[in-house]
């Protein structure tokens, strides 16, 4: 991944292949996303929503780590699209929960496998026990 020009005093440092890393797996999953139609925002979203099932948006943006601005515009398109619904809560009159519709469900399982094949692509030079061990140390950075 280093570039025998780059300088060691950079390639030396965890954070600057971290920045490499990270910009190459954005610029491939963003690209693979954008041929399936849909933004990271809204991977995101339909990914929160299946696995919290119907869920406040307040609730979807801390799940999804979006703002509240982000989560409104990027439901509004997905409801626009077929992918989402928007409900009232029973518990809190004001309140409405986002779930899936069926549209919505297969459009993730599909968008699932491109997702899959991003992971291969990006962390393909690393083995099933290298990927674990990698996954726990960015999940332990990352707080």
């Amino acid at each position: 991944m280093s570039d025998s020009s780059t300088p060691h005093r950079l390639t030396d440092l965890p954070t600057w292949q971290l920045s490499r890393v990270a910009a190459r797996s954005h610029q491939v999953l963003h690209e693979r996303l954008r041929t399936e139609g849909v933004t990271g925002y809204e991977f995101r979203v339909l990914a929160v929503v299946a696995d919290l099932g119907p869920v406040s948006q307040t609730e979807l943006g801390r799940a999804a780590e979006l703002d509240r601005r982000d989560v409104a515009v990027t439901v509004r398109d997905l409801e626009s699209r077929g992918m989402v619904e928007r409900a009232p809560d029973p518990a809190h009159r004001q309140r409405k929960l986002v779930s899936l519709t069926a549209l919505g469900e297969h459009t993730l399982a599909e968008l699932e496998q491109v997702i899959a094949a991003v992971q291969r692509e990006v962390f393909g030079a690393l083995d099933d026990a290298e990927m674990s061990t990698l996954l726990g140390y960015l999940s332990r950075l990352g707080g």
